[in-house]
Parts: structure tokens; sequence; C-alpha cells
């Protein structure tokens, strides 16, 4: 079996490389410091095709998967914080696309990404206090009430929480029906009762925003329901009489991101690998050559700088 990349794959590739050399690198060190979001390097990577819609509809014509893991391992190698603010409204686009019908995919989707001119979000938003991927745990509660869905609970650890145009929320329909119970609702953005609470500060990839989402009381339009009410009401019926069903949607569309997380692991490794091999060789710095004994870690671009000084004899 041969696994080497493809003309097109390699180029690609090389393509990617050079935004992440030419366009993340130079913003990593400022963004990380500042904890704030590349909304520059957002705009120039939409502008080059790169995590926008355009981006996910080449993705989805490619019959390998490959293209989007070559981009998630260069960007992260040069900043995985500017990677993840670049990619991250990808995860509430795929949410949608897997739950929703062909309308809310059609009126949804793009919401998620906006324009090369105004820059929308998407946020997925899963993860709460007591509840990580152990999503049959999750509290966050929805009934119906008319024409409307009403959502309280909060969620943690978000992904452009609070901030973005479109947030997918998963929340539990019937309890007692653990995951089999649960809903995916499109929550839109300036919804009353929606709101960001916390702002993580991280330890790194801290130019991506993460920070809880707040739901008290927010009521959207019946129609938000990703999948509409005849789905719902036959998965619970399914779960009611013992049928089994397919995996919970928040468990599904994790399950796409898996090469993903991967692939970015990998770039970052592959930073970190290549700064450790630049600290050894004792490359000049500010035309200053680096003893063995003294340290001076820049670490990848994503992580906070910090330096120690050694005493060790060289």
């Amino acid at each position: 079996m041969d696994f080497a990349l493809n003309d097109e794959q390699l180029e690609h590739k090389d393509r990617c490389r050079t935004f992440a050399r030419e366009v993340i690198r130079p913003a990593a060190r400022k963004h990380d410091q500042e904890e704030s979001i590349p909304w520059d390097v957002i705009k120039e990577a939409r502008r080059q095709g790169f995590g926008g819609l355009e981006s996910i509809q080449r993705s989805a014509a490619d019959s390998e998967g490959q293209m989007q893991v070559i981009s998630a391992e260069e960007f992260h190698w040069g900043c995985a914080g500017i990677a993840l603010a670049v990619s991250g409204s990808g995860l509430a686009a795929a949410g949608i696309a897997a739950s929703g019908t062909p309308e809310q995919i059609a009126r949804w989707v793009p919401e998620c990404f906006g324009s090369d001119e105004e820059i929308k979000l998407g946020a997925y938003a899963v993860t709460e206090p007591q509840a990580g991927s152990d999503v049959k745990s999750l509290k966050t509660t929805a009934r119906r009430d008319g024409d409307e869905w009403v959502l309280n609970g909060t969620k943690i650890f978000i992904t452009n929480g609070g901030i973005a145009d479109v947030h997918v929320v998963v929340a539990t329909v019937d309890p007692e029906l653990g995951t089999r119970g649960q809903a995916s609702f499109i929550v839109g953005n300036g919804t009353p009762g929606l709101s960001q609470g916390k702002k993580e500060s991280k330890l790194g990839i801290r130019a991506s925003h993460t920070a809880e989402v707040v739901l008290d009381e927010c009521r959207i339009p019946a129609e938000n329901l990703l999948g509409g009410e005849e789905k719902l009401q036959r998965k619970l019926e399914r779960a009611r009489s013992g049928q089994k069903s397919r995996s919970a949607d928040a468990l599904a569309t994790f399950e796409v991101t898996r090469p993903l997380v991967g692939a970015s692991a990998l770039g970052i490794a592959q930073a970190a690998y290549e700064w450790t091999l630049e600290y050894l060789h004792g490359r000049s710095e500010g035309g200053v050559r680096r003893s063995r004994g003294s340290f001076r870690f820049r670490g990848p671009p994503s992580c906070t700088d910090w330096r120690r000084t050694s005493a060790a004899p060289t």
C-alpha cells in the first residue's frame, strides 16, 4: 500500500506550510501573550481559502480525506492557538451537517463562517462541568413551550463560546433516556438568555477564545431543533421501546474530528522537535552564539514564553 501523498496533496501541503510560516508564526507570539483573537490571520486565511465554507466544501469532496488532515498538521506546526482560531468554526458546521435537515444545513452552515468581508464564527457547545466526552451525563435541558424551545444550563471550555454567531447546543430532552434523550439546537447570535460566562486563561492555545456559555431560559424558535420535530419524536419512541439506534449526535460529530486531533498533535510535536534541535545545535540569536549552559527556550509559538538560565558546566 502506497501512503505517499499525490501531487495535489503535496501542493496543498506546501500552501499550508507557507501560510503557517509567513502568516501564522509572525503573529503567534503577540496573540499568545495577549490571549487575543487573531482576526487578521483568520481574515487572511479565509482570503486564501483556508478555514471557511470553501475549505469545508473542498474537504467534503476529498475522497481520501487528506486535505483537512494536512491543513491541521501544518497550521498547528505554525501555532496551535491560531490554528484552532482559524478552524474552530468547523465543528459547529459539522454538527449541523450531521444532524440538520437540508434546509437547516443550507441556512446555518454558511452562518458559521460568514464571508471574506464579514467573518463569522461557530461554536459547538457540549462540555459541561460534570460532563466532557461523557455525553450521557449532560445536565443542560431543553423543554418545548408552544412554538419555542427553552434551554437552561451551563457549558464550559467552549471554543468561540459566547462570541460565536452560531452556537450548536446539545441538550437533554428526556433525562431518563440518557444520550438517546438528547437533541441538538441552533442558537443564533443575540438570542436573549444566551451569554458568555468565564473566559478561560489557558496554559497554551491562548490565541483561541475559550469560555463558558450560559443558557438561562434561552428561547429559540421550534425550527431551530436540528433534524426537526418528527425526527426527534421517532428517536425518542425507538429509545423508549428499547430499539437500537445510532450513536449520539455529539459523539458522531466528535468522531469526524479524531484524525484532525491526531494530525494537530503531530504538527505541534514537529515544531517542538525543530525548536529543540535549534537549541542543541547552538544557533546564534541576535548575533550571540548560545552556550549549552544558557537555556533560552522559546517553545512552539503557541506556548507562553519563558526563560531559564542554567549554571551547569559546559
